[in-house]
């Protein structure tokens, strides 16, 4: 109960697991929201060194019905919630504006806005109460610069760094402190999928620090949104990309 909490979701893998590992490391008591209870488990099992123990929820992140059950659930068991991590999120369309269908963009505007605001507004009130509280969300280099048939990905991304920026204001008189993590191109086992190991080091050597992030890179970065060393920074985008982006 003395152990400061932090929930992290899309935190069963990926960004999320590395997130939740760094975390933990640090002992803080991890809890992740997500979909896939394999891979929820499977990070849990790799936590079994660390002193403090782990939580997995399911839940399907887009319903306020389950956000708020989740939610409800990590305060009745834990006391309190001390940082939101929020990485879930993603994109399963790819194509030209006219070949996006409406069910697309509301899948992807769902999976990556509505999350991210549900799962704040469910923490607002136990950070306020208590005083303090960090929040950072997850947007992307293509919430900058955009990306060609990447339309509805682009705009969910650069809506939640206003979304970030504007409760950043809100909160900022109660103690909550509210920022955005922008990574690049980073090897996950998803993104690293898609490519062979020639394409994959093609596409890494176009930047101009050479190669993608690794997930423990962006974890970081995360790590320092969250800590002590930024208790004067919110409403801040931090990019963590190898110099892909530099807005």
């Amino acid at each position: 109960m003395d152990s400061k909490v932090v929930v992290v979701t899309g935190g069963a893998s990926g960004i999320g697991r590395a997130t939740v590992l760094r975390f933990s490391e640090e002992g803080y008591a991890p809890v992740i929201l997500d979909r896939d209870a394999e891979a929820g488990a499977e990070t849990l099992s790799l936590l079994g060194s660390e002193p403090v123990e782990g939580q997995f929820i399911r839940a399907d992140l887009t319903r306020k019905a389950e956000v708020t059950a989740a939610f409800d659930s990590i305060l009745s068991a834990r006391g309190r919630i001390d940082v939101l991590v929020n990485l879930a999120g993603g994109t399963f369309h790819k194509g030209a504006i006219h070949e996006v269908t409406p069910a697309q963009w509301k899948e992807c505007l769902d999976l990556n806005l509505k999350t991210t605001f549900l799962c704040a507004q469910a923490v607002i009130a136990p950070m306020k109460q208590a005083g303090r509280g960090t929040i950072v969300n997850t947007a992307s280099n293509f919430g900058i610069t955009g990306g060609a048939e990447r339309t509805h990905y682009a705009a969910s991304k650069a809506a939640i760094i206003a979304f970030s920026k504007s409760l950043a204001t809100e909160l900022a008189p109660h103690g909550i402190r509210v920022n955005t993590i922008a990574p690049g191109l980073t090897g996950t086992e998803r993104v690293r999928g898609k490519y062979d190991a020639d394409e994959w080091a093609a596409l890494s050597g176009t930047l101009p620090m050479g190669r993608a992030a690794m997930p423990e890179e962006i974890a970081d970065g995360i790590f320092f949104l969250a800590g002590d060393e930024s208790d004067y920074v919110t409403g801040a985008t931090l990019h963590v990309n190898g110099g892909m982006v530099m807005p």
